[in-house]
Order: C-alpha cells, then sequence, then structure tokens
C-alpha cells in the first residue's frame, strides 16, 4: 500500500492500491513519475492534473477520478469499515463527516495549485451588497447582463469568450425583449438551470433558465457556478471529466460561499459552511461578511470556523 504524508491512496471507485513504482505519463510533455508524489503536478513541465485513471492493466477499474478522492486519512484506531463515518469532536462538534473534510481541503489546495498559490490566497469572500453589485435590479435579462459582467471581471475572463442564452419550459417571452428557447428542444436542458457548453468551434455558451431572473442571488450562484465551468473547462486547466461538485469548489474557492451558502447547489450546505471557513482562515478574512449568511448556513460556518481554530493541526494547509 502506497502512503503520502501518512495518507493511505486507493482509488475511490474500486479500491485499488498503487504503489511507489506504479507509473503514469504526462499527455503534454511525455515525462513518467508516480503522480500520487507530486499531488498530481508533473515534474517535467508543471502541469497540474486534477484526475487520475486507475490502472486497468494492474486489475484497477480504469475509471478517472479526482486526485484528491484518491486520499484517505490514516486512522490507527479504527478498521476502515468503521472509519467511513467519524466525526471530529473537540468541544465543538465539525457539521461534516471526515472524508467530506478532507475531499474539501484536498480540493482547495489543488485548486490554490491549478491556479496559483499566492494568487488563489489574495482572493477574497464577495459580498451580495453595492460594494460588488451596485445597482438597482428589476429583475429582466439587463441584470443577468451586468451580473456576468461583474463576475467576469472578478474572474478574470475575457467577456467576448462566453456568449448567455436563455431557456425556459415551455418557450417564452420576458419582459426586457428577451425570447427563450424551449427545453424539450435540447435534453440537455431538461430539470437543468444552468448549462455550460464548451463548442467544437471554440465557441463557449452559458444557458440559464429565465425564471433565474426573479432571484438575484441564485442567478448570481448559477452564473459563477457556470463561469467556474470555464476556469477548468474553457481554460483547459487540465480537468479531463465535467465534475460539478469540484466546480462549485472552484466558483467558492473565487469568493461566491455565500451565494452557494444561501442557495440549492450540488454542495450541501454543510460542505459549503466548511469550505468557506476553511478559506476564512487560509486567507486571513474578516468574517464580518457572514451576516449575509441564512440562518442555517450561519450555524454550520460558525460551528466550522470555530472547530478549525481548536483544530489547527488536524486541518490540512498544504500539501
Amino acid at each position: 500500500m502506497m502512503k503520502v504524508n501518512d495518507t493511505n491512496v486507493s482509488c475511490p471507485k474500486c479500491g485499488w492500491e498503487p504503489d511507489e513504482k506504479d507509473i503514469w505519463v504526462c499527455d503534454e510533455c511525455k515525462t513518467r513519475w508516480n503522480t500520487f508524489q507530486t499531488r498530481g503536478k508533473c515534474p517535467g513541465c508543471g502541469k497540474v492534473f486534477i484526475d487520475t485513471q486507475c490502472s486497468k492493466q494492474k486489475g484497477g477499474c480504469g475509471e478517472l477520478s479526482l486526485n484528491a478522492e484518491w486520499f484517505q486519512l490514516v486512522d490507527q484506531n479504527n478498521p476502515p469499515e468503521k472509519r467511513k463515518f467519524v466525526w471530529f469532536w473537540n468541544k465543538e462538534r465539525l457539521p461534516i463527516i471526515e472524508t467530506e473534510r478532507q475531499w474539501i481541503e484536498n480540493g482547495l489546495l489543488t485548486l490554490s495549485e491549478v491556479f496559483g498559490s499566492d494568487y488563489f490566497k489574495s482572493l477574497s469572500t464577495i459580498t451580495p451588497d453595492k460594494k460588488f453589485f451596485d445597482r438597482e435590479f428589476d429583475y429582466t435579462v439587463t441584470d443577468a447582463v451586468f451580473i456576468i459582467e461583474q463576475l467576469m471581471t472578478i474572474m478574470q475572463i475575457d467577456s467576448s469568450n462566453v456568449k448567455m442564452n436563455f431557456f425556459s419550459n415551455p418557450a417564452n417571452i420576458y419582459s426586457g425583449g428577451l425570447v427563450t428557447v424551449n427545453s424539450f428542444e435540447s435534453d440537455s436542458l431538461v430539470n437543468a438551470t444552468g448549462l455550460y457548453f464548451n463548442n467544437d468551434t471554440g465557441e463557449k455558451e452559458i444557458w440559464l433558465e429565465a425564471r433565474l431572473l426573479q432571484n438575484t442571488q441564485a442567478l448570481t450562484m448559477t452564473l459563477a457556478h457556470e463561469l467556474a465551468h470555464h476556469k477548468l473547462l474553457g481554460e483547459r486547466r487540465r480537468l479531463v471529466k465535467n465534475d460539478e461538485r469540484l466546480t462549485d469548489l472552484t466558483a467558492i474557492s473565487w469568493g461566491f460561499g455565500i451565494f452557494f451558502g444561501n442557495a440549492q447547489s450540488y454542495l450541501q450546505q454543510p460542505s459549503v459552511a466548511y469550505s468557506i471557513a476553511w478559506l476564512a482562515h487560509y486567507r486571513d478574512e474578516d468574517i464580518l461578511w457572514k451576516q449575509y449568511l441564512n440562518q442555517t448556513t450561519k450555524k454550520y460556518f460558525e460551528k466550522s470556523y470555530t472547530w478549525i481554530e481548536q483544530n489547527k493541526e488536524n486541518v490540512k494547509w498544504n500539501f
């Protein structure tokens, strides 16, 4: 069994365990190395691979999984079958299970490497107020145009690279001259509120459910999520699969945790709360912005923030 910093390494899908002699090959520079010894960073060209493929030749499943999901914390006091749902206790009770905590911390540190650790640490929480969104919203398409322009500025995305469209079910005409596409014209749009397309022609499109115009915070969260897809996929950040939870975590790391905590997303409220608590400690933020969180998420955030203060030696701050 391979261990990295007292952490077991195994495929999260089938349980196959690599060892130090197992080798992966960079598809850019052809360097051969054990990807887990560098957390997916190629020692030859510096590319960061967020996913690793399980070795079918060695008896594994051959499937891709996030690097963060391969690492399992070693607990000497409990057998593996009893570690799956272990809670950490130390004065304050953590509102997420241990495996989720590990996934969040590994995911955030991976994103730090992908976007550059110094820049990643310089980012800060975006608040739903006039500091970032100085506009009287009228719940029309012009709101969405304003918000996406603000978000692309914050996330350093060239506005000419992304086109925004709307759909509804059924097709409808909305105020502001918005005409939507019937979602049933595309299977991808059924039951979706937002989608990101990176077309073969190189065009990037974001599709939004028109009803989001009636909820500014949900609209902002959805746009942040779809633009996070662009940061990972459209800018070729070495992400192979389209993982929605990691995309949420990416948007949260760019400062949009309040919006994710106050609306339904792929990450549950306790996970969002722990993510923003970890980032607040990591970036040494003033947390007065917690006043913008809804009551439930604020409770989870305060528990997570206090737990981290009391257990800093158990929290992963670097690889």
